[in-house]
Formats: C-alpha cells, structure tokens, sequence
C-alpha cells in the first residue's frame, strides 16, 4: 500500500496527498476511495470526510453523502462547532429538503446559537411547536382558524405602521 510509512504504519501525510491529487486528476472512483481510506484512520477527520461527502455527490451517491454529511454534523454538533455543524445540514437539506433529521437539528442548532441564555427554553417550546403544533391547538382554544383575517392585526413600531393580514403587502417588491 503506497500510504504506509517506512515502519510501516498508515502516513496520513501521503494519503491526503494521493487523494488530493486523484481529485486535480478528476478520478472520482479513486479519489472516493482514497478519502474513505483517509476517515476511515481518522474518524474525526471531518475535512475529509466533509471532502468525500461533497465527492460522493458528484457521483451521484447523494444517499451516501448524506450519511457522511450526517456524520460529520453530529461530530460538529459533540464539539461544539455549531455554525459549521449548521453549514453541513444545509448541505444535507440541499439534497434531500425533507430529511426530517437535518430540519430538525437546523432548528435546534439556530435556536442554541442566537438564542440568550434566558431565553433558551422558551424558543425550544416554540420550535417543538412549530414541528408538531397538535399539542399545542389542544392547549390553547383560541387558534389562528376561530380568528378571522380582518380582526387580525399587528403594529410595526420600526416603520411606525399597522398592517393587517386581510390587506395587500403595502411594501414594494
């Protein structure tokens, strides 16, 4: 195997450099291969493994790049790296729109990082709500269908306005 060192150990230096170069070299099947050798030494690896996910989609493997994808944003996800956990669900989602998991994790993710440490809580009811809002409509008797439209109108005090839902978006397009 080209990738081992002298001693005989796994040189992870030539192996990222052979894939690296199978990849300027537009050899997929070799480059994927290579790639997964390269995580499958070092799990934590995520730039790689993020490189074989984004290689396993110019394949046309989109079902195994999610599953690296999704790998990837839960070890992102353990290590605290939210935004960049955040990047790789989009990623998912931009293949598969309805991969429920990668929509709920987007939510959960974007309420951990903007949500203030009193508010936490309160947002992640809101979310949960927002992804299955049955529980909710039992609690509460009043909903948005026993309201009507005319009645329902809200103040905008940044452009010191009132607009209603029965009306036509006054904004210009």
């Amino acid at each position: 195997m080209a990738n081992l060192a002298a001693d005989g150990r796994f040189d992870r230096r030539a192996a990222l450099d052979n894939a690296q170069r199978l990849v300027q070299q537009n050899k997929l099947s070799p480059a994927i291969e290579a790639y997964e050798r390269l995580t499958r030494q070092d799990p934590s690896d995520w730039a790689s493994a993020n490189t074989l996910g984004d290689l396993l989609v110019r394949a046309h493997r989109a079902d195994q790049a999610i599953r690296e994808y999704l790998r990837v944003a839960h070890y992102l996800t353990s290590t605290g790296f939210l935004a960049r956990a955040g990047a790789i669900y989009r990623k998912v989602l931009r293949l598969d729109p309805t991969h429920v998991e990668a929509l709920r994790e987007t939510e959960s993710l974007n309420i951990q990082r903007f949500a203030k440490p009193g508010d936490q809580a309160r947002r992640v009811e809101e979310a949960q709500a927002r992804v299955d809002p049955a529980p909710v409509a039992a609690d509460h008797p009043a909903t948005a269908e026993t309201t009507p439209a005319s009645t329902t109108a809200e103040r905008d005090d940044r452009h010191d306005c009132t607009w209603s839902l029965d009306q036509p978006d006054p904004s210009p397009a």
